[in-house]
């Protein structure tokens, strides 16, 4: 993706998931706790985003922005990668740990809603075996993007 923030346009949701039983699994559901101290508003979805699927339909969203630790072919613990939805049936990833497919989730949520756009920022997992303290590649990760997801608002509210 060329520009990062070109993503964060109006009206979006930023939607966090993930296990919080799970180690780097609960990569989006921190990174979520961390935009939520800084005033930037991101909707906890524990286990996957078909959990809050109501709460998502009621924020009426032009742009559906999902942070989830993701797995990938050569990815590295830490990296982190934006695509759009029409990216994600071309490469190869495996898009979380959840129970109901990611594609069939989205497909849902724009047949009954407004959301016309689909983002996915993965996190690549270090381990997802079951405890609660995240690698320190992810944490360093997680850091890195809600400075960059802050940064890319506040230009957004400048042009405003």
């Amino acid at each position: 993706m060329s520009d990062f923030c070109s993503i964060f346009h109006q009206p979006f949701l930023i939607v966090g998931t993930g296990s919080p039983l799970r180690q780097d699994d609960q990569a989006g559901l921190i990174a979520c706790d961390e935009l939520n101290k800084n005033n930037i508003f991101c909707l906890k979805c524990e286990y996957g985003i078909e959990n809050c699927f109501d709460e998502i339909l009621k924020h009426r969203p032009k742009v559906l922005i999902v942070i989830d630790a993701v797995l990938y072919s050569n990815g590295k613990p830490g990296e982190i990668v934006v695509v759009g939805e029409n990216a994600l049936n071309t490469i190869s990833m495996a898009i979380s740990t959840h129970y109901i497919p990611f594609k069939l989730t989205i497909d849902m949520l724009k047949n009954a809603g407004s959301i016309s756009e689909v983002y996915v920022i993965g996190i690549y997992p270090r381990t997802l075996d079951i405890g609660f303290e995240l690698s320190s590649e992810v944490a360093l990760a997680i850091s890195e993007l809600t400075r960059q997801i802050k940064q890319c608002i506040m230009r957004t509210e400048e042009k405003a």
